[in-house]
């Protein structure tokens, strides 16, 4: 599927992507869960969503929030948030990882 686009379009489309990828502002992690320990680690954090089957990684959230309100709108559906993994569970791994390397 080629989206209506000649080769060329799809050409100078890749490197206007290149070009905003380079850009260390666009791919600064943009997790709201600094603490949890794949923050930063964006591919192993999407991969890891993906392997489990959770629900889509925070920071992609809401990207997705107002598109999927509007399709559930046509279905008179609701949606709800999805909480964050508190921030002591966050704190507790790193304890115990602490703990595991200092024996």
């Amino acid at each position: 599927m080629s989206y209506g686009r000649t080769k060329e379009q799809f050409y100078e489309q890749a490197l206007r992507n290149r070009e905003m990828v380079a850009d260390p502002k666009i791919t600064e992690c943009t997790c709201p869960d600094t603490l949890c320990e794949w923050h930063g680690k964006c591919k192993e954090c999407v991969a890891l969503h993906r392997i489990k089957g959770h629900h889509l990684p925070a920071c992609l959230q809401p990207m997705m929030e107002d598109k999927i309100k509007d399709l559930l709108a046509a279905f008179e559906l609701k949606t709800s948030k999805i909480e964050l993994t508190s921030v002591d569970y966050r704190q507790y791994v790193r304890e115990r990882d602490k703990g595991s390397k200092a024996k």
